[in-house]
């Protein structure tokens, strides 16, 4: 298919060794916007992929207004997003992912309400979820009352409606010209999606739809697993999102008073605890480190927020108590096995079965010709007290019940 010399609007999609989902993602953009009512483009900037993307480019020329850039080396994620942005010859201009979908119909309403309202520099919309494996729509990712319009500059209303919606503006139709002049870029300070959206409206207005005219796939393929960045960014992108509402802050700049801002400090404060919960949640779920869980639960207890936990603290705790004496490397640095003395419960025996990387040994008494373990001893057990003299001659590492349940915060059973 010709590209458009003049399209309305770009999509822009960059990918890496993604060829099995960029077929599907370019197969449902040719249902999708079959009935477009505007010129528009495709540019795809494939990341010096080794797999078979240019060959599945290949199959959609004919079929879709394909520009496709091939980079010789790879340039890392965020940059290839951006480049592919910044290829856009459109009037208007959206990032879409290349494992993701568009509701073309929903966009082509979008497109002639920035048409229609030049002082509109950027259009941003929540996204449906949708398990293509199950074939079953999961919700949407936020959502708003009605339709909201933000005036040029006016920064703390739209910070306020950020808080009150808990909205991530990531998905976005924007003016090209206004977001090359914007020159957007990603860190690790502030967040990309609230900082780029402050930026925004310092340019015009923003318009915020109740409508979605993007899909993320959450599942594509039954026999894969795809990692997203998205996915990664909610287990330890809680502190970027605080820098990129404190950008926003930061652009409304003597329009917030005193009162007002330490109001908003607050409410930011809320959105990123239910973030950090989310993280948790996920964390937990996946059975991701439960050091790392229990210290991120912590935080979130010593905000204030130990109710919005998804698991009690003492089983986080719990969890993490065990995983520190089973993995952490000075107390394990020379032990050909762990040996527990007293009583144990059944739990905690079924978890250091499950998960040890030794032999694991429960007495109910101090051994006397145990040498080369790690001895974790009930405090029920009160004469075993070998001397520092014998602990280095049997070389035995020795962990009281009381000392590990204070390191972690637990309240022994």
């Amino acid at each position: 298919m010709t590209n458009p010399a003049s399209p309305l609007i770009s999509l822009c999609v960059p990918t890496f060794n993604r060829g099995r989902y960029l077929a599907s993602l370019l197969e449902g953009v040719v249902v999708q916007m079959a009935a477009f009512p505007h010129p528009y483009e495709i540019v795809i900037s494939d990341n010096a992929c080794t797999d078979d993307t240019p060959a599945v480019v290949g199959r959609f020329l004919d079929r879709l207004p394909i520009r496709y850039i091939r980079h010789p080396e790879g340039i890392g994620c965020y940059p290839n997003v951006i480049f592919a942005m910044t290829q856009a010859r459109g009037r208007y201009m959206m990032y879409l992912a290349d494992d993701d979908c568009i509701l073309g119909e929903s966009l082509a309403e979008a497109v002639a309400e920035m048409e229609a309202d030049p002082a509109v520099v950027i259009t941003y919309a929540p996204w449906m979820l949708f398990d293509l494996v199950g074939q079953q729509p999961q919700g949407q990712f936020y959502n708003v009352p009605h339709d909201l319009r933000i005036e040029r500059g006016e920064q703390a209303e739209f910070l306020g409606h950020i808080l009150r919606h808990h909205i991530f503006p990531e998905i976005y139709i924007a003016r090209t010209e206004v977001m090359k002049r914007l020159m957007p870029r990603v860190n690790d300070i502030a967040f990309y999606a609230f900082s780029q959206a402050a930026d925004y409206l310092q340019q015009g207005a923003v318009l915020i739809r109740q409508k979605p005219f993007y899909v993320a796939i959450t599942r594509y393929f039954a026999d894969e697993t795809r990692s997203q960045v998205g996915n990664g960014e909610v287990e330890i992108a809680w502190d970027r999102y605080r820098g990129g509402l404190e950008y926003m802050m930061a652009r409304a700049g003597a329009a917030i008073g005193a009162e007002e801002r330490a109001g908003l400090h607050l409410r930011i404060q809320h959105l990123i605890a239910v973030r950090m919960s989310v993280a948790i949640r996920l964390r937990h779920a996946q059975g991701k480190d439960p050091l790392d869980v229990h210290t991120l639960a912590m935080r979130l207890k010593g905000m204030g927020y130990e109710h919005l936990l998804p698991v009690p603290m003492q089983v986080l705790a719990s969890q993490a108590t065990l995983h520190f004496l089973l993995q952490d490397a000075a107390l394990n640095r020379g032990m050909e096995r762990l040996v527990c003395v007293g009583p144990l419960d059944a739990g905690a025996r079924d978890y250091l079965k499950k998960h040890a990387v030794r032999p694991v040994d429960f007495v109910g008494a101090a051994p006397r010709a145990m040498k080369d373990a790690l001895l974790f001893v009930s405090d029920r057990i009160e004469d075993f007290e070998p001397s520092v003299e014998e602990q280095q001659e049997r070389n035995l590492h020795i962990v009281r019940e009381r000392d590990l349940c204070d390191r972690f915060g637990l309240v022994p059973a």
